[in-house]
């Protein structure tokens, strides 16, 4: 019996192999807005990666620092060297890495609509008026 193959896409790389700045766009917006209801996938990740790419051919090095930035924000283990070696060898399996990644991470969480909010006790108090003394003195 023959052995059946994946179709690629099953794998994810229909975005990653031609279209690597792309999705680096597409992966900082989904970490900005979960529900991707606003994404603007060519925003300066994606433009930043792509310029990279096109006038130095070293767009793995950009790759490798967002890399570092999600393994960071969401905890996950792992090191700079290793964030190198993989952004070096296969960009474009770690670009789709990092996009399942933050997909998985983000499955149940909303965007941001509402800014920062000061919590009880971390307002700084009103100041306090400096009584005047009870007997002043007469001028002489």
């Amino acid at each position: 019996m023959a052995q059946q193959q994946l179709h690629p896409t099953a794998y994810g790389q229909q975005g990653g192999e031609w279209q690597a700045s792309l999705l680096v766009g597409q992966t900082s917006e989904r970490i900005r807005d979960p529900s991707m209801q606003n994404a603007d996938l060519l925003n300066s990740d994606c433009l930043i990666h792509g310029a990279i790419t096109c006038f130095t051919g070293c767009g793995w090095i950009y790759s490798m620092l967002k890399r570092g930035e999600i393994r960071e924000r969401y905890n996950i283990q792992g090191s700079g060297c290793n964030d190198c070696c993989v952004s070096y060898w296969c960009s474009c399996c770690a670009v789709i890495q990092q996009d399942n990644e933050v997909k998985i991470r983000q499955r149940n969480a909303q965007p941001v609509h509402q800014g920062y909010t000061s919590q009880p006790g971390m307002e700084m108090p009103a100041p306090v008026p400096v009584p005047s003394p009870a007997y002043t003195a007469p001028e002489k």
